[in-house]
Formats: structure tokens, sequence, C-alpha cells
């Protein structure tokens, strides 16, 4: 590799090109990406910038031949890692580039990916681990043996010695034991709080590993080149949600399982984790095309992690098969509380127009009509979203803030932005702006639809009470008791030919039900509120949400309750 005193200039140029779709900008771009693979780039900084860049461009690429010239870029970046010296390799890690480490207490549930993904990548962080190892010595002495009790407990030797010592002649790292360990006491009752409570520090090596910024990506049949250029959300924001899609397929097991791991390793290598993905059911994975090589993968979650009442999915935008951004919804009958990320490398994409995509496809999926975007969302105690000027994001696309005075402050804002572009607002303002939710309303939603979140912590007091009120003299018994009397209600004989998760979901949503004054439901009522039950706790909670938004009884019965 030669060394170039030009590389700077270059990667700056092809910086500032990566969003030009001009056959003339095409051009340069390959010309100065194929220059760039024989330049020798030893400013971490410069190295930063070209790896967010040439990020951008395997997402948006003008060409399937500057596709692969990226790729391929990518790919070989662990090599231009390997050749910097100690302290510009050190400067990288944590930024998830391939070739580099990565430190984090992953949850126990990305924790126990890892040993299933990584193998030999991930090892204990003991220079971060501290001197007080209380919580990590409460998860060893689950796996002593009482004749290593008391060496265990008489000081004499450390958690890391102790590892050492009973895992010398086992493959792989310390992680990897100690995964290999647990994985026998998975019978154990709050093993996943147990680690948790270790806050775990671990270092994972991106050295030929496959869930690196550089590698991550799913594999597709066909590259779209970006001729065109960058889509844009357009005015009628409303009607391109409502544009039907030819079809959102289900995608096999393997598919599902193979997307959730290119979801749960961009947020891995990014330091974050979430419950969508952490818990995703690959027997319930969607994946939408919305043109140009952009899909919206959506996860449903595994039968034991779902809420009682909502039905909360995760969702993944990826361009090319490159995972661009993220997010989560909580959908209860026609309303869906939700929020899009964008990972920093694909800012200035078409963030806007995606986002709606996402809404577009949740609409077509399960009928939402409402959406709705929490203050975190745009600025509340969330001073990067503040600062960004988030609020506005938003408002460009429809949605409305809740409050009559915020929503008089945002008009009034707004008009002063359209009359002078310079104007911007004060953070004092943006500030108000972010004290309320703001909402998205398609034509079909009524404001009688409306549930306030607020609605689910008076659902769960008015469980707490019905299963205070039952006879019993365990919690256990009370339950059984409120199972009863609501299938007693519902004119259910028998739940013995429910599936276990179907079972479980009925446990969890019939105290809420005995607070609806069931016995004076209509027959039909109560047999589509049997049907719903069972949907809850199915194979896919799709089905549930759909059925759920379509029973107007219900959700009448649920907001006078809660009222």
């Amino acid at each position: 590799m030669k060394q170039h005193g030009a590389s700077r200039s270059q990667i700056k140029r092809l910086a500032s090109i990566r969003r030009r779709f001009d056959s003339t900008s095409a051009s340069e771009k390959l010309d100065l990406v194929r220059r760039l693979q024989s330049t020798v780039i030893s400013s971490v900084n410069d190295l930063g910038k070209y790896h967010d860049t040439l990020c951008f461009i395997r997402a948006f690429p003008d060409s399937e031949e500057l596709f692969h010239a990226a790729n391929d870029s990518l790919l070989a970046f662990e090599g231009r890692v390997d050749r910097l010296n100690k302290s510009a390799r050190t400067a990288l890690w944590d930024t998830g580039i391939g070739g580099t480490r990565l430190h984090y207490p992953f949850s126990y549930e990305v924790a126990s990916w890892l040993a299933k993904n990584a193998p030999g990548e991930v090892s204990i962080d003991w220079q971060d681990v501290g001197s007080d190892t209380t919580r990590l010595d409460e998860l060893l002495m689950q796996l002593l043996l009482p004749v290593e009790t008391d060496y265990f407990d008489s000081g004499a030797v450390t958690s890391q010695e102790w590892i050492d010592i009973v895992a010398t002649k086992a493959a792989g790292t310390d992680f990897d034991w100690l995964f290999a360990q647990l994985r026998t006491l998975r019978s154990l009752p709050f093993l996943p709080q147990l680690y948790e409570s270790a806050n775990l520090p671990l270092a994972w090596s991106l050295q030929n590993s496959s869930f690196s910024k550089s590698t991550n990506v799913m594999p597709v049949r066909k590259i779209a080149a970006r001729t065109r250029g960058l889509r844009k959300a357009g005015r009628n924001t409303k009607a391109e949600i409502q544009r039907p899609l030819s079809s959102i397929p289900k995608l096999s097991i393997g598919a599902g399982r193979m997307l959730i791991d290119v979801a749960t390793a961009s947020l891995a290598a990014r330091h974050r984790e979430t419950l969508h993905f952490n818990h995703a059911n690959p027997h319930e994975v969607f994946l939408a095309n919305v043109g140009r090589g952009v899909s919206i993968a959506i996860f449903g979650l595994r039968e034991r992690f779902r809420y009682p009442l909502e039905c909360t999915m995760g969702f993944l935008i990826l361009s090319n098969g490159v995972p661009i951004g993220y997010g989560g919804s909580s959908i209860f009958f026609r309303q869906a509380n939700t929020g899009v990320n964008i990972f920093d490398e694909y800012r200035g994409s078409e963030a806007a127009f995606l986002w709606l995509q996402v809404m577009r496809v949740y609409h077509q999926l399960v009928g939402c009509t409402r959406f709705i975007a929490n203050p975190f969302q745009f600025g509340a105690e969330n001073d990067e979203a503040l600062k960004s000027g988030a609020y506005w994001f938003y408002y460009r696309l429809g949605f409305r803030s809740v409050s009559p005075t915020v929503r008089k402050l945002a008009v009034a804002e707004y008009r002063k932005m359209r009359r002078n572009r310079s104007y911007r607002c004060g953070i004092d303002t943006l500030r108000r702006l972010a004290s309320c939710d703001m909402h998205l309303t398609l034509p079909a939603a009524r404001a009688r639809e409306f549930f306030d979140e607020e609605g689910f912590e008076t659902a769960s007091m008015l469980a707490t009470r019905e299963l205070g009120a039952a006879s019993g003299g365990t919690r256990a018994e009370a339950e059984s008791n409120i199972v009863e009397h609501v299938s007693k209600a519902l004119g259910i004989r028998s739940l013995k030919a429910w599936s276990r998760s179907e079972q479980y979901a009925f446990r969890q949503l019939a105290p809420i039900l005995a607070a609806t004054e069931l016995s004076s439901w209509p027959v039909e009522e109560k047999r589509l509120a049997t049907t719903l039950l069972r949907a809850k706790g199915g194979p896919l909670e799709t089905r549930y949400a759909r059925l759920l938004g379509r029973n107007e009884f219900l959700f009448s019965k649920l907001r006078a309750a809660c009222r």
C-alpha cells in the first residue's frame, strides 16, 4: 500500500459529494474510492470519517459497481487498523469498526447472544471490573461445588484468579467458560437479574468478526442503485402512510433468525440494545420492500416477553441490506406509540421518507391510524434531540402537540421559520415544545379511540385491586381464583386445550378483564374476547393487534374501567 499525501483532501471530497447523485459525482465517487483503497491513512480522525462515508455510500450507491467498491473497502478495513500503531488502534476502540475492540457491560440477553454467535471474540474486561466484586461473587457462587466454598470465601483468591484456576483447560476465553457454566443454570430463577446485577464489563474483539459496523450486512439478491438520488417525504405525508404495499411477507424461521442477528449486532456495535431485538421472535419477522433497495423489518416478541395489553414490536430499516436505523412501537387498538433512530453514519440521507415508510408498514400490518411520539424523542431529557431541533422533524411530517398551548406556540414559531429561513428556535422554546406528546392522526382516526398512556398504569392498578380482593391465602391462589372467575364469566369451561403461552396470556389479562363487569357483556362480545385472549398468546402477536384494533366494545369497557 502506497503513501498518498492527498488522502485527507480526498476523504473530505468523498464525504462532501456522498449525497450527490448525478453522473459526474457517481464517476468521481468511484474513482476516489478506488484510489483510496491503495492509500495509507494514518490519522484516526481521517480513518473514522472515511469509514463513515463508505458506510453511507454502501447503503446508498450510485451503481452496483460503487456498492462493491465501497463494500470491499470496508471489508478490508481490519487490515488498515492492524497497520496502525498501538495508540492509534486504542483511539479507535468503541467505534465498532472492524479490527477494533469494544467495551460494554451488556445485558444477560446480549451477552448470551455473544456467547453463542461470537465464540472466542469476547472476554471479561478485568481492568474495568473494579475492586468491589460482591455481585460477581454472588453469581460465581451459583457455580461452586460444596467442597470449593471454603476456599472461595477465604479471601485468598480473587474472582479473576478463581476463574483462571477452574477454566485452565477450557477452550475459548474466560467469558466463553462463564457462559458455558451459566447455560447449565438456565432453570435457576432470576439468573438474568443475577448476571446483570454484577454489571460485568466485557471486551469484544471485532477482529475477523462479521458483526462490526464494517461487516454487518444482510445479504440481498440485487443491489439497488440510487440513480434518482435520495427521496423526500413530500407534502401529503398522510396519503403516503396510507398508500398500499403490495405485500409484507413473513420470513422463514432461518431468515428471521439471521435478521435478528443483524439487528442485535447493529446495536451492540454502537453500545446499544433494545428489548425488541433482545427478545425478538424468529417466528414473527416481517420484511416489507419500500423501494430502491430499502426494506423495513418488523419483529414480534417471544410469547413470554409480551406486554399484558399492548402489542410491542421492533423495527429495523435496511438499505441494500445495510442496517441504517431502528426503533420500536407499542400498539394498542389503532394507536402506535413509536419513534425512530437513524444511525450516525446515515444522518442526512432520507430519514423523513424512511420514517413515513415505517408508519406505512405498521398501518398496513396492524391497522394503526394514530401515531404517538413521546417528548423524549424530540428533546425532553434528551439534549441531543433538543439541540438538533428534532421537534421540527416530527412537525413537518404532520405530528402535532396534544397541548393546545404548545400547539399554538409551534404554529407561531413555524411561521417565523417560514418567513425567515435563518431563524432558529431558542433552547428554552424547544424545551417548551418538548413538554407534551405529539400525535399524527390519519383521516380514519377518531378522538374517542385515543387511550392515554396513563391508562396502562391505571389498568395495572385495577389488576392489583382485583387480585387483592380475590380470596386466597397466597398470590398464586388469588390469581387462580381470578382466572376461574373470568373463565366462568366468558363461558370457557376449561383451558386444558389452550397452549402454555395462551394460558400464560390469559393469566396476565384476566385481572384486568375482571374489572370490566364481564357478567353483563353480550354473548358475542364474550366470544370475541376469548378469541382475542388466545391470540395474545398465539404464535403471531400481530394477529392479536389486528383483532384488538377491531374490538371497539372491549376498548370502551377498558377505557371506562380506567376512568
